[in-house]
């Protein structure tokens, strides 16, 4: 599922609490037992695809549960021609529409209705057809990775855009390990624990306007930076770029977004209270609603980047030291150290078991299907 908002229950405040020389601001809104509800999806216009739409609401900072999500809503999509789309609740507080395409010259908006009755709006949208990226750049620079995104409009129809990435990386273990402890014995390890793939998806909000160009082109616009010593970049490393096409309204509220969550948290920063999104309550007007719907495509490409490819970098693989003793299998099922292999009959080779076992890295060990 592609998210079209970069917000959960309290993300969006949680920047505000960063310290500094002046005393973090509070607000209401994020002191106050108010819970307000939050929007994140779009209108997937491309032929064959699933709109899905999640609801939760926000919550106090000091609260330490899950935000909670929005549950039994009726949520449709309408267009201004009166057709009415009703979305179907799978997991809690996610509502899906399939086998609709929006009409090109449409404009559509977003209804909720919530168990207590009250009722959300969006504002109208049009259809934004997204051009595709022309490509996802590299280069090394002396403190690392930077990858690059670049996209054209050639009807200079877009002009205001914004993208999210999913990092994958490959990496391994400091040595491969043979044997495990299982119910208090030392036993054959069946499954490989020396490679893993981490993966982490974007969480900054990043878009670009090329508004005061004649020209509609990114060219070069930064994404993101590896740190050269990075375990991203130890084996191999994949980006998968998402790119939107929004409208200035839209544009205008994910900076608005940006400036609150990306900023150092004082009371001479923006205010979540200025954050001012298309959707509305026609039930209380001072009934707060995150998020912005959108209509239209989403264009992605992944590219792969290999250690052979870069500079002779030495990432660090953040486990400390992995030194190697010799212990017997008393020992070891005392201290439970990680096994590399056996020594002798009666002695194991041993060291630190995140040495040894690259998901305690966070990791996993099944291969993702895009991975070549």
């Amino acid at each position: 599922m592609t998210k079209n908002v970069y917000i959960n229950g309290i993300v969006w405040v949680l920047f505000l609490l960063v310290g500094g020389c002046v005393d973090p601001y509070r607000p209401p809104e994020i002191t106050s037992p108010a819970s307000y509800l939050v929007v994140n999806g779009f209108f997937n216009s491309a032929p064959g695809t699933t709109t899905t739409i999640q609801l939760s609401r926000t919550q106090n900072l000091a609260d330490p549960k899950v935000p909670t999500a929005e549950t039994k809503a009726v949520v449709t999509i309408e267009s201004a021609h009166k057709d009415v789309y009703t979305l179907k609740e799978g997991a809690v507080g996610s509502y899906t529409l399939t086998g609709v395409t929006p009409s090109a010259n449409e404009t559509y908006r977003l209804h909720i209705k919530t168990t207590t009755g009250a009722d959300y709006y969006s504002d109208y949208v049009p259809v934004l057809t997204t051009p595709p990226i022309d490509s996802v750049s590299w280069h090394p620079d002396n403190e690392g990775l930077q990858i690059n995104v670049n996209t054209h409009d050639s009807k200079n129809n877009t002009r205001y855009y914004r993208w999210e990435y999913d990092q994958t990386w490959e990496y391994n273990s400091e040595y491969t390990s043979a044997f495990e402890i299982l119910n208090n014995k030392i036993v054959d390890r069946t499954v490989s624990v020396f490679r893993c793939w981490g993966s982490e998806n974007s969480s900054n909000i990043v878009t670009a306007t090329t508004s005061r160009l004649s020209q509609d082109v990114v060219s070069q616009f930064p994404l993101v930076h590896i740190p050269s010593t990075s375990i991203k970049l130890s084996v191999r490393y994949s980006i998968l770029v998402r790119q939107f096409a929004l409208s200035q309204d839209g544009y205008n509220y994910y900076e608005q977004l940006a400036k609150i969550t990306q900023s150092i948290g004082s009371i001479f920063d923006p205010q979540p209270s200025q954050i001012t999104g298309n959707i509305h309550s026609q039930t209380d007007a001072n009934d707060l609603v995150l998020g912005f719907f959108r209509v239209g495509t989403v264009e992605s490409k992944r590219i792969f980047i290999t250690k052979s490819q870069l500079p002779p970098w030495y990432p660090n693989s953040g486990v400390g030291s992995c030194d190697i003793d010799t212990l017997g299998g008393g020992d070891i099922l005392r201290d439970r150290p990680g096994i590399i292999d056996r020594y002798s009959p009666f002695l194991y080779l041993t060291t630190h078991e995140d040495c040894l076992d690259c998901r305690l890295r966070g990791g996993v060990i099944k291969k993702p299907d895009f991975w070549d």
